[in-house]
This record gives structure tokens, sequence and C-alpha cells, in this order.
């Protein structure tokens, strides 16, 4: 029976003989594992997901009206299963790991090397804009296209699926080439990156962690807020990043070098890089897009550089911890750094000098707590009221 065709199979399973649906999923697991983890891009997950799609599809089976084309329904079907997880995950495209799981593509097929974390949002919107297109072609070139440039099967799989001959098959991809090339020659002119921006994303300038600063709502419902201060002594500007109490809380004690009961997330990070023979060479905040930072971690372990990339907050808590070097991009500080006053230095300052200079510049100063100095703040956390309060800091930080 396992050599039966899939109408054979088809018309067994539902006389509900199961022997004949299990040679179907024999049949077709690793087309609908590969499609799953495409979409998911988690190995796991995929394998869950393409269990819950052989589930709905023997429950349907009744809707199948072409017996023939059991595996473009199957495909359609792990789609929408795996359309449904995504949702329900309510990924933030913003984040690392969303560009990474969201997208249909693995990005490694996209990038050379080391991945850099503007390099791959970059990718994922040029990803986004291949995609529009393509859901501009005729159903037919739409699903043969899909089939082949994202999920990767080869041309015979395709037939197969779709129930048409290969040739068939070529002479739709040839014909979404041809619209895809006319709709996108365009938009890939001009938005072309400028080597001279690349060349400054490149070079790196050290900075120095001066202090994480709390800035506390005066509304209780409304949760504070942490800025990580950045010095870049050698151009005399401080880089402001925002970052979450927990991360602040972790690198505020790192910069004390406060003995904890137990160790936190970050040190314990540090010992097992540690006990590894591993050393964090540096931190790099290399690139800064719709107002979101991305930074890498250089790992040397034996002779092997490993450039992991990772949340700026993470990082610095990380380099502090280990006294490791933190370097930010020169494109970042000509973009987003603050000038100091000539003859002005930052210095870290403890909770209660904090709190007297913070009465000077608004209307009352928080308690310090355990998460290192706090401001008040008075309005909605904005765009203008982050610069406002971020020169706030830098006053109480000056001397």
């Amino acid at each position: 029976m396992r050599e039966n065709s899939d109408a054979e199979l088809l018309a067994a399973a539902r006389d509900g003989n199961k022997d004949a649906f299990g040679y179907l999923v024999e049949r077709y697991q690793h087309m609908t594992e590969r499609v799953a983890q495409r979409m998911v891009g988690n190995a796991y997950i995929a394998q869950e997901l393409a269990q819950e799609a052989f589930l709905q599809a023997y429950l349907s089976l009744d809707r199948l009206r072409n017996d023939g084309r059991f595996a473009g329904w199957l495909y359609g079907i792990t789609l929408n299963v795996c359309r449904t997880y995504l949702r329900s995950q309510k990924i933030d495209v913003r984040s690392l790991e969303a560009l990474m799981g969201g997208m249909l593509i693995d990005p490694l097929l996209l990038s050379e090397g080391v991945i850099d974390p503007l390099a791959l949002a970059e990718e994922h919107e040029v990803a986004k804009v291949i995609l529009r297109s393509v859901y501009t072609l005729s159903p037919a070139e739409r699903e043969a296209t899909l089939l082949f440039y994202y999920a990767q099967f080869r041309l015979s799989e395709i037939a197969v699926i779709l129930g048409i001959s290969v040739v068939a098959v070529k002479g739709r991809l040839h014909k979404a080439r041809k619209q895809l090339k006319d709709d996108l020659s365009a938009w890939f002119e001009v938005t072309s990156v400028p080597q001279v921006w690349a060349r400054r994303r490149k070079t790196m300038i050290q900075v120095s962690v001066v202090d994480s600063v709390t800035v506390m709502n005066k509304e209780a419902s409304r949760p504070p807020y942490s800025v990580v201060v950045l010095h870049d002594e050698a151009h005399h500007r401080a880089l402001g990043i925002w970052v979450g109490q927990a991360e602040a809380f972790a690198i505020d004690r790192g910069l004390r070098q406060s003995p904890l009961p137990r160790p936190m997330t970050i040190n314990f990070i540090a010992s097992i890089l540690h006990s590894l023979g591993a050393v964090l060479e540096e931190v790099r905040i290399k690139s800064l897009k719709e107002e979101i930072f991305y930074a890498t971690a250089r790992i040397r372990s034996d002779n092997t550089l490993h450039e992991i990339d990772a949340r700026p907050s993470d990082a610095i808590a990380l380099a502090v911890a280990t006294g490791s070097p933190v370097f930010v991009s020169e494109e970042i500080l000509d973009m987003a750094g603050v000038a100091l006053p000539e003859g002005k230095m930052l210095h870290r300052i403890d909770a209660t000098t904090a709190a007297e200079q913070s009465e000077q510049h608004t209307a009352e100063a928080g308690e310090a707590g355990e998460a290192g100095e706090a401001l008040v703040l008075e309005e909605d956390f904005t765009k203008s009221e982050c610069k406002r309060n971020f020169q706030r800091v830098l006053r109480i930080l000056m001397r």
C-alpha cells in the first residue's frame, strides 16, 4: 500500500484505514516540516506545526475536491497553521529575534559572514518589498515563485505539489522573474546605500560607561525609564541609550561593584564565559535604525572570534561585569551624540547628590532606591521628552 498513489491512499483513509493516511504522512512529512521551518525559523516548533497541519488535513479530508492535488492542499494548510502561530506570538518586527524568525527566507542566505544587525534589518525591509511585488503576480505565477524561491523546493517537487509538468513550472517562473525585474529595478536604484555611510558605520570609537540613571514618573500607573550614559572622551560628547529597569539595575550594580547575595543573570553569563576559557573582547554598538540601537558582543574562545548580536543593554551590562571595552560607531555618535560644554566632564555621582541636583532642574526628586539615581518625569515619555530628560541627566552628571 505504501507505493499506492495519493488518490488511492486518500480513498482508503476516508474508509477508515489509518495506515493509509500514515503513508501520506511519511510521504510528505519532510516537505511539510521544511515549509514550517522556513516560516517560523525554529526546527522544533516546525515539527510541532507540521503535526498540527497533518491533523487538520486528516480531519478535513472530505473537503478535498481533487485527490490529485493533495500535496498542494497540504502545503496551503501548513502555511495557514504557521501564520496562525506567528500571529499568536504577537511578534515585534523591530526586534532582531523577530527579524530572524519572521522572515520567510533564512537571513543567512542573504548575508555573507557574520550577520550585521543593521544589515539584517535592511535585508528584512528588502524582503518585504520583494514579497509585496511577488503578491502582485498572478495566482499561478505567485504560487510557483513562493515554492521555488522561498520554500526552496526543486522543480520536480513543485510540479508534484501543483499537479503540473516541470516545463509548466519553468514557464511560470520565467514570467514571474520578468515581471519582478520590471517592478523592482527602479526601487533598488533609488534605495542604494552611499558608500560613505558604510565606511562611517565601520569606524568604531571607544566610550566609557558613565552611569545608569532612572527617570521616575509622577503617575504610579506609568513605569519609570532608565538611561545608560556613554561618554566619547576623545570628541567630548555623550550618548544616551534608554533601557529597561532590570538592565539598568544590572549596569548600576556592575559600576558600583556592589556585592550581591546571589549572582544576577549577567554575572552568571560572565562566570560561564570564564569557566569555558572564553573572553568578551569588546562590545560594539554598530547601528541605529528607527530609534533602535543594535549591538554585537565579540567573544574569543581559544583562537576563534565569535561575533554575537545582542541588545545594547545586555551587551553593556556584560561589558561592565567583565571589565571589557565598549565601542560605538562614528555614524551613531554623529547622529545621536550630544556635545558637552567646554571644560565639563561626566562623573558618576552618588544618590544623595543626584537628589539634590535634580530638585534644581525639575519639580522634585524621586527616591534613589536600588536602581541608582532617579529623576521625576513630568509628562508622557515622548521623543522630545526623552531628549529633554537626557539633557537633565547630563546636567546632573557634569562637573
